[in-house]
């Protein structure tokens, strides 16, 4: 509608030979439309309120003021916003200060409001009276707006218009100096500023309105002094200008309705996650006043629900907690980072919890602080199961200790006998007080004391890791030669590689270094390693025995062409008890401590221990042992 009237006032010439009709209908069409939209602009918004109220977004007298001074800070011109219950009877208005004598007064009493109260109540429409004779005084005319929720008249909306001040709102500046004006509703008049005569006599245009149920008949005449001076180009300009002006005005009240109801829509969603947290949430301005807390809070510092608006935690808690609180929000203000910490508070009915609090900085996009949040959770499950687990820690290591005592305490007891055993088969089998008579004896006597010898090395390497998991195997720290140490474990296993056909090679530069270490500890990681290589190879497979050096580290490496280890065997395979093979057709003897021994030794060396393998080819072991070793328990 505002475009096409643009359009008219833009594209119609404006030649004299128009004359002033031209001028004038374009006036009376501004006007009108000027009119027409300002009244419905006032519709519009409170059919907004009516369907708030509706929702249930809009309820109570607060509520329902606060709306209302919106609508009346839009409008200047409005006398009064008022709320009427389904009686009849104004209840609620706003400003109150310009409307005492409308208070409390039955509307269906009165004798022309009565009559098109009762339209609105029976039609469900909104309905518009005549101009009447208000009670704060002079001329107006009263809007109501039934409010109807499933089929029930809640009340109505009722919007009361001064007559002079709505008209001259929307005149343009001088619109009264050029024109003759005359407003009639019906045979009612609304406004006049002539007498009939005048205007009957002045050439008079008449225009048409629809004002909620109500029609008004605006006509318009040029004065004297307007027909002396014409028009021109400028006049219409200015109006063109104007109405654009209006339609602006429009699309930013309307923008503002649209903005305001999302504001509202997460205004809703943000209180209902808050009320429905179980945790206790508080929100705090940049002077640590409360602006919200949610439900549960209360429950927890507040039970009393006293109104928290304008308070702070010195009405709640006790002074040196709330000092404490204050000073970790300064805090957060200067760093801009969140903080938590746990305490223990004693609910009102008696029960203790342990609350993990997180306080953080509210930002808004602009980067800057403009608030603080506090959320406090009950932690009290986390706490049980923490507990639970400790407990259950404290029994596996006291397991685990009462196992390393039993298995030292029982191979100590075991080597006795068995150093007995092993002592009398090799007087029988060096036939030390004489000869045997029947040479079965002697080849009993040596499987005696072979077998004698399997266990007490088994017993061994129990007392070993046994020692290891104890914490009395130390590590004694000297230098030491590590060529040596590697060509003295090559001899040592020679003879048993010789005697299964395997090739056994050792290759180190010249100049491996001086190391710090124990030297009997990494012996026997290298003697375990080359004789587990020469337990899993065949005749006709070689071993190697390498080493090189930089100025940080030795590295050296066991290498075969045996058996080899399977893959789902590699990840578990230093651990105490566990064998290379699971198959007993292939699995050789051996308690499984071997590399379980190695792994503690080399790494009570502050060094690492790399196994790779492949099932059927072969294993490599590496062992990078630092230059440096610095003392410490295995």
């Amino acid at each position: 509608m505002f475009i096409l009237i643009i359009g008219s006032w833009l594209l119609i010439p404006t030649s004299d030979t128009k004359g002033l009709e031209t001028d004038t209908r374009r006036h009376l069409e501004r006007f009108s439309a000027k009119l027409e939209s300002h009244l419905r602009t006032n519709l519009v918004i409170a059919e907004h309120v009516r369907r708030e109220i509706v929702a249930g977004h809009v309820y109570g007298k607060h509520e329902f003021l606060s709306e209302a001074a919106s609508v009346y800070d839009l409008f200047q011109d409005l006398q009064a916003f008022n709320w009427i219950d389904a009686d009849g009877v104004i209840r609620w208005v706003y400003p109150p200060e310009k409307n005492e004598s409308a208070q409390n007064i039955n509307v269906y009493n009165l004798d022309g409001p009565g009559s098109v109260l009762r339209s609105a109540a029976n039609t469900g429409e909104l309905r518009m009276t005549p101009p009447i004779d208000l009670r704060q005084g002079g001329s107006g005319i009263s809007v109501y707006i039934p409010v109807v929720r499933n089929e029930i008249l809640l009340g109505f909306l009722n919007i009361v218009f001064r007559t002079e001040p709505l008209l001259l709102s929307v005149m343009d500046h001088g619109f009264l100096d050029q024109f003759h004006v005359r407003i009639l509703d019906g045979n009612t008049l609304v406004f006049a500023n002539a007498d009939a005569a005048v205007l009957d006599s002045g050439m008079p245009l008449t225009h048409t309105i629809a004002l909620g149920d109500r029609r008004w008949t605006i006509s318009i005449a040029p004065t004297a002094a307007l027909i002396a001076a014409n028009s021109s180009i400028i006049d219409e300009l200015i109006l063109a200008f104007l109405l654009l002006l209006t339609m602006a005005i429009s699309w930013l009240i309307h923008t503002s309705m649209v903005r305001q109801r999302k504001l509202h829509t997460s205004d809703v969603l943000f209180r209902t996650f808050i009320e429905y947290s179980p945790a206790a949430i508080s929100i705090k301005d940049l002077n640590g006043h409360y602006l919200h807390v949610n439900d549960r809070w209360h429950q927890w510092f507040n039970l009393e629900q006293q109104d928290i608006t304008g308070k702070t935690m010195e009405y709640f808690f006790e002074k040196e907690v709330a000092k404490k609180t204050r000073a970790q929000e300064l805090q957060i203000l200067a760093e801009k980072k969140p903080m938590e910490w746990e305490f223990e508070k004693v609910l009102p009915d008696g029960a203790i919890v342990h609350i993990l609090a997180q306080r953080f900085p509210i930002i808004n996009r602009q980067g800057e602080i403009i608030a603080t949040g506090n959320i406090n959770t009950n932690i009290n499950a986390n706490k049980k199961a923490e507990e639970v687990l400790r407990n259950a820690l404290l029994k596996a290591e006291e397991a685990s200790q009462s196992k390393s005592k039993f298995l030292a305490t029982m191979s100590h007891e075991l080597r006795t006998p068995l150093n007995a055993i092993i002592g009398f088969s090799e007087i029988l089998t060096g036939e030390f007080f004489g000869p045997v008579g029947n040479k079965k004896y002697i080849e009993y006597a040596r499987d005696i004391n072979h077998s004698g010898q399997h266990l007490l090395a088994l017993i061994d390497e129990v007392l070993d890791i046994s020692a290891i998991e104890l914490g009395k195997r130390n590590i004694v720290q000297k230098p030491i030669a590590i060529a040596d140490i590697l060509q003295n474990c090559i001899k040592s296993v020679s003879r048993r590689a010789e005697a299964k056909a395997i090739a056994l090679s050792l290759q180190t530069p010249s100049s491996l270094p001086i190391i710090e270490g124990d030297e009997t500890a990494l012996q026997q990681v290298f003697l375990n390693l080359l004789t587990n290589a020469i337990k899993f190879s065949h005749s006709g497979d070689t071993i190697t025995l390498s080493a090189e050096a930089d100025d940080d580290k030795v590295v050296i490496v066991v290498a075969d062409t045996g058996d080899g280890i399977k893959k789902e065997q590699l990840p578990d395979i230093t651990n105490p008890f566990v064998k290379g093979h699971s198959n007993s057709l292939i699995t050789h003897e051996g308690a499984g401590l071997g590399l379980s021994i190695v792994q503690s030794f080399v790494t009570a060396h502050q060094g690492t221990l790399n196994i790779e393998s492949k099932f059927g080819y072969g294993t490599s072991v590496t062992v990078t042992l630092p230059r440096d070793l610095h003392r410490q328990v295995a």
